[in-house]
């Protein structure tokens, strides 16, 4: 048997099915990337195929106790990550689709931002800005002093001033309006954060890994200007480049969306690789369990009379055909061929007459791991009869 008969041909309703987990599983990848939750997903996915290689093999045993062992961890997930259990189903909810697009930051804000980071970085001051968008960062926020302010560029470099209570604090802008200084930020668990950044990008990242925020991070040390989007750091060299840069994330485009040139090219070549690999990983797992999968196949299987004596024929009458109901794995329904059904009635007992011929599965020949269920019609005519003689020829008659 070829070895592409072995693997599924996939319908359209199987390619949507793929293409979505594709979707639901880059997803996960991309709000649980370098956190302890993507490493605990790994763990999980390895230990479940363990457990589903061990139930195809027929390991009781190793059966036995992973069941056991996924009620237990079911509870242990739910309390150890809630916060993240949590920030998905907000991410997922339509709700915050719902909510008004309207303008958060004037550009003339985005170029005050801009200039006085740059000027907190002559100064070698730090300092830790964080612009809120759509996700409400309120239950992530620690500490902090209430301020309603203009965000005026004298406020914010009195705010970071090494001699302020509240320098070594993060604030908050949100609408236009500063709205808390002092403010203590989660940190990320990121391990892979290198050295050179200290708590303040640790805490700016870990922000941006609960929410859509805009963060915006002056080192002291290095004399640096960076953002944080989404767990993505960016430095920055140039005012104006950083100045466009918040228009574009805080500001309202001009169009209503992307067009449609840009919108596919950022679906499906930004980023390829986490894409290809959610992709391949679906498809991978589509084909163990569509192979494994239990499906029905009717056929129509022709009926082979053996064994007919020669002194009989087999009438017109008799029947053809039946038409057989299958189960099995879809693998073995699939790799069926016209050649690998064979129904056959011994006749080698039977004499002229019609007859009603019960069929059983012991009549039907079949590949092994399909089961016949029921054969329609199950009793079917035979008709044998002699044949006809031949007609003599007459004296003095020409043929």
């Amino acid at each position: 048997m070829p070895l592409f008969d072995l693997i599924p041909a996939p319908t359209w309703r199987d390619l949507i099915d793929i293409l979505f987990l594709t979707f639901v599983a880059y997803q996960l990848y991309i709000w649980f990337r370098e956190t302890r939750a993507l490493r605990v997903l790994i763990g999980l996915t390895v230990l479940g195929a363990i457990y589903s290689l061990a139930k195809l093999w027929g390991l009781f045993l190793t059966t036995r106790v992973f069941q056991i062992l996924w009620q237990v961890l079911l509870i242990l997930l739910l309390i150890l990550f809630q916060s993240e259990i949590k920030q998905v189903l907000e991410k997922v909810s339509p709700l915050r689709y719902l909510r008004s697009k309207k303008r958060r930051l004037s550009g003339v804000l985005a170029t005050e931002l801009a200039g006085v980071m740059f000027e907190l970085t002559e100064e070698k001051t730090g300092a830790l800005i964080v612009v809120t968008r759509e996700d409400n960062p309120a239950e992530f926020i620690h500490s902090g002093q209430t301020v309603m302010a203009s965000p005026s560029p004298a406020l914010i470099k009195s705010i970071f001033n090494r001699h302020s209570p509240a320098h070594d604090g993060a604030i908050i802008i949100s609408d236009d309006r500063l709205t808390q200084m002092g403010c203590i930020l989660p940190l990320s668990e990121n391990q892979e954060l290198p050295d050179k950044y200290g708590t303040r990008h640790r805490a700016a990242l870990g922000i941006s890994e609960q929410t859509d925020a805009v963060c915006l991070v002056v080192s002291e040390e290095r004399s640096e200007v960076t953002t944080i989007l989404k767990g993505d750091i960016t430095t920055w060299d140039d005012p104006d480049l950083l100045t466009n840069q918040l228009k574009g994330w805080l500001g309202v485009p001009d169009s209503i969306g992307p067009a449609s040139k840009d919108f596919f090219k950022g679906f499906i070549v930004q980023n390829w690789k986490p894409k290809l690999g959610a992709f391949c990983m679906v498809a991978v797992i589509w084909l163990f369990l569509a192979s494994q999968e239990e499906i029905q196949l009717s056929v129509t299987a022709p009926i082979r009379h053996v064994n007919l004596s020669s002194e009989l024929v087999l009438d017109e009458g008799s029947a053809a055909a039946v038409r057989l109901n299958l189960s099995g794995r879809r693998k073995n329904l699939e790799a069926i061929r016209d050649q690998d059904i064979r129904v056959q009635i011994d006749l080698s007992s039977l004499s002229a007459g019609t007859y009603s011929i019960r069929l059983s599965r012991k009549n039907v020949d079949m590949p092994l791991g399909v089961t016949i269920d029921t054969v329609v019609p199950q009793d079917v005519k035979v008709i044998l009869k002699s044949p006809a003689p031949e007609k003599a020829t007459q004296p003095g008659v020409n043929k």
